[in-house]
């Protein structure tokens, strides 16, 4: 019994000892954050112009993100126009109308579209979020209650 207690103990001191790691060291110039473009702009800005390529977009998009509101908006709205319209990708319908009222200041919430008062929209945005939300509309991106729920 006490050669027990004794093996016990001896095992329970020796794992309490900090262990020795030989972990090679980071080089800081090849660490990726999560927020990092991975790859260069024109590459991506290419692939979703000419290939609809879902995957660039969506690095793009989160990269636009990242920079001010102005810029963020005005290429939001740019690229998502054209991932909606030339490649029929709903997600970009969403990310356009997002940017447009981000752009205007609007703030509203997907589940509930009655919060998006575009009234409150200059007549040429005014517009150019009735003809999206048109569009939205015909492509069937959103249903006619929530189209007639925006405040316009």
């Amino acid at each position: 019994m006490k050669i027990i207690i004794i093996s016990t103990l001896i095992i329970l001191l020796n794992s309490c000892q900090d262990k020795k790691t030989f972990d090679k060291p980071i080089n800081q110039n090849e660490v990726i954050t999560m927020n990092q473009v991975t790859t260069d702009y024109d590459t991506l800005i290419n692939r979703v112009r000419f290939k609809g390529n879902i995957d660039a977009y969506d690095e793009l998009f989160y990269s636009f993100m990242d920079s001010n509101e102005a810029e963020r908006t005005d290429s939001l709205m740019i690229y998502s126009k054209i991932m909606a319209e030339k490649f029929d990708y709903e997600k970009a319908y969403i990310d356009y109308i997002t940017a447009l009222c981000e752009k205007n200041n609007i703030k509203f919430d997907f589940s509930d579209f009655s919060t998006i008062h575009i009234a409150l929209m200059d007549n040429v945005s005014k517009k150019l979020a009735e003809d999206w939300l048109t569009n939205m509309l015909e492509k069937k991106v959103i249903t006619q209650q929530q189209y007639d729920s925006v405040k316009k």
